[in-house]
């Protein structure tokens, strides 16, 4: 029996077949993807050597059973403020995961939602509204064939998304790397310009001056080695700027792509989970938040300021340092054991489905919110499938290569800035991902693994301990954290 499915790592969205013959899988890329065309990084090679069940594996409600374990959480947000009660979700969740969490956050009256990706991407956001009026990508991967010059600024695509720098690699561009040190894509590009530490947004400025971005079609390629600064939105923006300014922007091959970091990153920005007043970062440093429920994310390992709740649930597939806090656990089912739909970087809808049945007594995200949201009595929670909650939120999937977005320069607020070169640059490495509970099964990568001396890799430490001692800020417009020496 053959399965198509998407990779469950990166924002790229590499589809995949799997083939299994009873207890047998096989794994190979899509040769009729659009998005990969049959290409797969090591990760995505090896994701068979993480599935299935092992001595870290979550397979039973952690408070006897599912009905017992639903009540008590039912039981502790009726007793609880509504505006002490937070959802922290996760890219890592399909569409109709993130959709019921705001169903049901909106049916409850709980305010407090927000994803991971606060931690990533929300300068994007800001920045696109700004500059387009919407959080518009305009661009996709079919631009990389038709630019004359593609310009990576603050992304080691070659590590961080290997199928892109393919894709990347296999155009006519002039390839130019902008990085604070010599990465593995500054090594494979035409042009590597290396930058002091805060210092981008001086050459972003100039990119207008530069032949090989003025007089070309240029396509520029971004990810959070940009977008984490306390001026990420401002950066974002002069990029932009910098296309309007050339006439960049609106025609093939041109335009600016951001690289998102998990798998549906951006489908969490179309379904809204973000908040106005308190934001996800915020949900760790201020009092308010009593109860705190986490969906497939690890936020005692990502999260700057982690700090203790008076309850803290968690919902993910495998034991994390998170799940070790957690005073009530619920085993969710990871990739391979669900269906679903998921958005990636340049907003295409690709499907995901289950090619297991649930281990043990886990359950999809969808389906856990919703025994939550009836336990409280809510209605509208009644789904069998996760096909009606698609059917539900009819979306509109018909996607275009380009989107036509208005061309308005963003005036920039000149700052005082102060820069430091002591800064230690933390990212991620080719072979593992996030806090390496799935990457972290696989004997290959394991044994792959080299860590660069240039940069400390994001998934061997821990933002505690990585930002301990130093004064966490944020961006002005979008509350992205970063930090300062």
């Amino acid at each position: 029996m053959s399965y198509k499915t998407t990779c469950p790592y990166c924002g790229v969205g590499c589809g995949i077949e799997i083939n299994r013959s009873g207890s047998k899988l096989k794994l190979i890329g899509d040769k009729n993807s659009p998005v990969n065309q049959g290409m797969l990084c090591i990760k995505g090679q090896t994701l068979l050597e993480t599935v299935g069940t092992d001595n870290q594996r979550l397979l039973q409600p952690s408070i006897g059973t599912w009905a017992e374990t639903i009540q008590a959480i039912a039981d502790k947000f009726k007793h609880t403020k509504k505006d002490e009660i937070a959802l922290y979700v996760s890219g890592q969740m399909l569409m109709e995961d993130l959709y019921i969490a705001k169903k049901f956050a909106d049916s409850y009256g709980i305010k407090n939602l927000e994803s991971n990706s606060r931690l990533c991407m929300y300068s994007t956001v800001e920045a696109n509204k700004r500059a387009y009026g919407a959080d518009i990508v305009p661009v996709s991967y079919d631009d990389i064939y038709s630019a004359e010059t593609i310009f990576i600024i603050g992304s080691n695509t070659a590590d961080c998304h290997p199928i892109v720098f393919n894709h990347i690699k296999k155009s006519k561009a002039f390839v130019v790397c902008v990085d604070v040190y010599e990465t593995i894509t500054a090594k494979q590009s035409d042009l590597f310009i290396q930058v002091e530490q805060g210092r981008d947004l001086e050459l972003i400025n100039d990119l207008p001056n530069q032949v090989w971005f003025s007089d070309k079609k240029v396509l520029s390629v971004y990810s959070q080695g940009l977008t984490q600064s306390t001026d990420a939105t401002d950066k974002v923006n002069s990029l932009i700027n910098a296309h309007i300014l050339t006439g960049n922007i609106n025609k093939p091959g041109c335009g600016v792509l951001s690289l998102t970091g998990q798998c549906n990153a951006m489908g969490g920005r179309e379904i809204g989970t973000k908040t106005k007043d308190i934001t996800a970062t915020e949900f760790f440093s201020t009092n308010q938040i009593k109860t705190l429920w986490v969906m497939s994310t690890n936020p005692a390992h990502s999260m700057i300021n982690y700090r203790q709740f008076d309850t803290l649930i968690v919902s993910d597939f495998t034991q994390t340092l998170t799940t070790k806090d957690a005073d009530i656990i619920l085993p969710a089912c990871p990739w391979s054991e669900k269906s679903g739909h998921l958005k990636n970087s340049e907003r295409r809808y690709l499907k995901q489905q289950a090619f297991l049945p649930p281990a043990g007594n886990s359950k999809p995200d969808w389906q856990i919110i919703c025994l939550v949201a009836k336990a409280l009595g809510l209605s509208g929670f009644d789904f069998e499938h996760a096909d009606e909650v698609w059917q539900e939120m009819n979306i509109d999937e018909s996607w275009s290569p380009q989107i036509q977005v208005r061309e308005e320069l963003v005036v920039i607020d000149p700052s005082n800035r102060v820069y430091k070169n002591n800064v230690k640059n933390n990212a991620r490495l080719l072979t593992h991902w996030h806090g390496m509970t799935r990457t972290g099964k696989s004997q290959t990568l394991n044994k792959m693994t080299q860590k660069n001396p240039q940069m400390q890799s994001i998934h061997h430490i821990t933002n505690t301990e990585f930002f301990k001692d130093k004064k966490v800020e944020l961006d002005k417009y979008s509350k992205q954290p970063c930090f300062k020496g």
